[in-house]
């Protein structure tokens, strides 16, 4: 097994025997190359996320719009941002969506920490920015780049 492979774009990728990846976990971003399940050929994968990288502000953005609209819900009907218990709370303010996060605050407050590129999918793991109580957000995209499902 080749113990190490290089990416000029994105750095030195490093094989973990025990999850039978390559990782590259240096900085506040870690990228790992999935190489379990289906053999995966791992200059593929590399070319992947290479081309992710390139293209790893935009891919951002999407992506972090299309967890907020698809956690957007759950976050403001069951993380809500009012104390239930507080006396003077007011249930007209709660009922009208005062209280509500928005899916801008939702998208500024999450940040991307893991890129896992496999054979047919990506999967991102994103702090939670709170919003969850300091869950970690799991985020399934296809190749397209396209969200396929998130949660917490």
């Amino acid at each position: 097994m080749i113990e190490s492979i290089e990416s000029k774009s994105i750095g030195t990728f490093t094989y973990n025997e025990s999850d039978k990846s390559w990782r590259m976990e240096e900085g506040k971003l870690h990228w790992y190359l999935n190489a379990t399940g289906k053999q995966a050929d791992v200059a593929v994968l590399l070319h992947k996320a290479e081309r992710l990288f390139e293209d790893l502000r935009s891919f951002e953005t999407q992506a972090k719009a299309a967890v907020a609209a698809a956690l957007i819900n759950y976050k403001n009907d069951f993380w809500p941002d009012y104390d239930e218990d507080d006396e003077d709370l007011d249930w007209d303010a709660v009922e009208a969506g005062d209280f509500n996060t928005t899916k801008e605050v939702f998208q500024e407050s999450i940040t991307l920490r893991d890129i896992v590129i496999g054979i047919d999918s990506i999967y991102c793991e994103y702090d939670d920015g709170d919003l969850f109580g300091g869950h970690r957000i799991h985020a399934y995209f296809n190749e397209e780049y396209e969200l396929v499902k998130a949660n917490i």
